[in-house]
């Protein structure tokens, strides 16, 4: 089985995931949960998930081989995904489809990690915050949002373009919809200001591929010591 270690938060779409269900490879990947911190008896406990000995960056997701290569970052996962496709391939060939595709993905991956930072910025104290961040970055996701707006009427088929771009909308969604707390927060309802977005959203969350585990809380293992095992798995493959 390809080992496949990610956070199993499931209130956003993940790409990785996404792109399993795609390729038919569900039946192929084991899912083997990673927190980058947990709730343990009321406080924040980080580094019980331990990544560092497969990936020096220590983030997920993390995927490993058969063959026990080890691959980093959603983008090349992804990829390799598409390359062991048994079903839907998700980069169009060479050519203007295959590049506005990639674009269309580098604004998700972008909007993603935005998100991501102001989120992690949000949990500051009030006095600690940085908010030259928040106004920095709010700008680049509007920006991002009415060129998509403008677009995405004309969009078909499914690509890696939309899974970036449901992931990272999917999780400006949940971080910042319906939030009055969120600093400088433009996007408290983002669905009515960018219609025509909301719309492919609502729709594209309905592909099976997403609905297998989006908004499904993570019901298996998920234990520390299992995460251990699987690691210590991973590192026997691994070619020396």
């Amino acid at each position: 089985m390809i080992l496949l270690f990610y956070s199993p938060f499931h209130r956003f779409v993940h790409k990785a995931l996404v792109a399993i269900h795609e390729a038919g490879l569900v039946d192929a990947v084991e899912l083997v949960p990673s927190f980058p911190f947990r709730n343990v008896n009321g406080e924040w406990v980080e580094g019980q998930y331990d990544l560092n000995q497969l990936n020096p960056l220590g983030k997920v997701p993390t995927l490993v081989t058969d063959e026990g290569t080890v691959l980093i970052q959603s983008q090349v996962i992804v990829e390799y995904l598409d390359y062991i496709s048994k079903a839907n391939k998700l980069y169009p060939a060479s050519g203007p489809e295959r590049f506005v595709a990639l674009r269309r993905m580098g604004l998700g991956d972008s909007i993603f990690d935005f998100a991501v930072q102001m989120s992690m910025e949000g949990w500051r104290d009030e006095g600690a915050r940085r908010m030259d961040l928040f106004s920095w970055l709010w700008p680049k996701i509007t920006r991002s949002l009415d060129r998509l707006e403008g677009e995405c009427n004309g969009w078909s088929g499914f690509d890696v373009g939309d899974i970036a771009l449901l992931q990272g909308i999917s999780y400006l969604d949940a971080m910042a919809s319906g939030n009055d707390q969120l600093p400088e927060n433009p996007c408290n309802d983002w669905q009515a200001k960018w219609p025509e977005m909301a719309a492919w959203f609502q729709r594209s969350l309905q592909r099976p591929s997403v609905q297998w585990y989006y908004q499904k809380p993570y019901d298996g293992e998920s234990s520390a010591q299992f995460h251990q095992g699987k690691v210590d798995e991973a590192l026997a493959r691994i070619k020396v």
